[in-house]
């Protein structure tokens, strides 16, 4: 009798599917057994009760006694329209909780209460961590990639900051706890890195898995070298943004290649207190008369003393420094150091000062450290520029 009939009726003839048991199925049982028409006319009376919303329950609440969502906020998200039977919105809008009103709202945020995340710990696929007070979620397992700059591997991941949480924070700053990006101060570097120290890492990730950086090559140590001798103070600080983030990219990407990217502290796995001059430290200085030279400049006997390269952390940066922008090797390089090289946008020529009777022309070593300068550029947001391998 309803056929062709709309039936809108305020959404109320499909939302309870129990109204075809309560009406629908009785009528027509009714009709098969010929029963009295005092019966039928109960069971049509029942079916219009059913689909103009009297009886157990309203599909605007779910049940009875139920308020609509848009006007019960002391509720439970999560559990709406529980309390009466045949509801279809218990939850199934959002399984997880969480869910808002009926009016379309965003699902509730998680809280940002992950851990901070740290330099060369190994994370698996769907591992969440803080960086710089952001959610990042790991796309794919990684040995502790930077998750601004290793994209492939990590996805931003939104969350709702909590104040005082264990490592989280409001205002995207570091925390200053166990794994915090940044929390070394170093003018020097700080305003050419973007992220600071948590950059300095990033830098040195190398493309394989197990990666773990001695303590010989720590970013304050780098730091304190800097300010301990006057002329290393000239190191990417020329004034020209462009010439100093050059200078600093071109610097990391040596020390990659000579230390396999801060793994290794002396040249072919030597022992660091040999009485030898292996290579040894962030540019293996190599030699006699360059642990005498980078000695005699520091105020420190390195002939004596060789090992002192490979364990001091200072020691350590501050010969590689002397190497870079005091030492000429005009054997191969004629009388220009890495420092005026690379000031000059020459990253080739740095690379025939340190190693070119080896290197050079153009052998995939030098073509290596031209890529890793050139990824190095990358994260500090610079051109590279040309002659780029020797």
């Amino acid at each position: 009798m309803f056929l062709g009939t709309p039936f809108d009726l305020n959404r109320r003839w499909w939302p309870r599917p129990g109204c075809y048991f309560e009406a629908v199925i009785p009528g027509i049982f009714v009709r098969l057994a010929q029963v009295p028409r005092a019966l039928a006319a109960l069971s049509l009376c029942s079916f219009l009760a059913c689909v103009t919303g009297a009886g157990s329950g309203s599909d605007d609440a779910g049940g009875a006694g139920a308020q609509s969502l848009a006007g019960n906020p002391g509720a439970s998200t999560g559990n709406v329209g529980q309390a009466g039977s045949g509801s279809h919105l218990a939850g199934a809008s959002n399984p997880g909780g969480g869910m808002t009103s009926s009016g379309g709202g965003s699902t509730a945020l998680e809280s940002c209460t992950y851990p901070n995340w740290v330099a060369m710990k190994p994370y698996l696929a769907g591992d969440k961590v803080l960086y710089l007070g952001k959610g990042y979620i790991a796309t794919m397992d990684n040995p502790g990639y930077d998750p601004t700059i290793s994209t492939f591997f990590w996805a931003p991941f939104a969350c709702e900051p909590v104040m005082g949480a264990a490592g989280a924070t409001s205002t995207g700053g570091a925390t200053g706890g166990a794994g915090a990006p940044s929390t070394i101060a170093c003018p020097a570097l700080d305003r050419l890195l973007p992220h600071g120290s948590a950059s300095f890492d990033a830098i040195f990730q190398p493309p394989w898995d197990g990666h773990v950086a001695k303590a010989l090559y720590s970013y304050s140590a780098l730091c304190a070298a800097i300010d301990s001798v006057p002329a290393f103070k000239a190191f990417a600080n020329s004034g020209d943004s462009t010439k100093d983030k050059r200078e600093l990219a071109a610097f990391f990407a040596h020390v990659a290649k000579e230390t396999a990217f801060l793994e290794q502290t002396d040249e072919a796995m030597q022992a660091s207190n040999a009485a030898d001059f292996h290579g040894r430290g962030a540019i293996q200085i190599t030699g006699y008369s360059n642990y005498q030279a980078a000695g005699d400049y520091l105020g420190k006997n390195l002939t004596a003393n060789p090992g002192l390269v490979s364990t001091d952390p200072l020691t350590n940066w501050q010969s590689a420094l002397w190497f870079w922008i005091v030492n000429y090797n005009p054997g191969t390089a004629g009388v220009q150091n890495c420092h005026q090289a690379i000031l000059g946008g020459d990253f080739g020529q740095t690379t025939r000062i340190i190693n070119g009777g080896i290197e050079c022309p153009g052998t995939q070593s030098a073509k290596d450290r031209a890529q890793y300068f050139k990824n190095n550029c990358t994260v500090v947001g610079v051109d590279p520029g040309s002659a780029l391998v020797c």
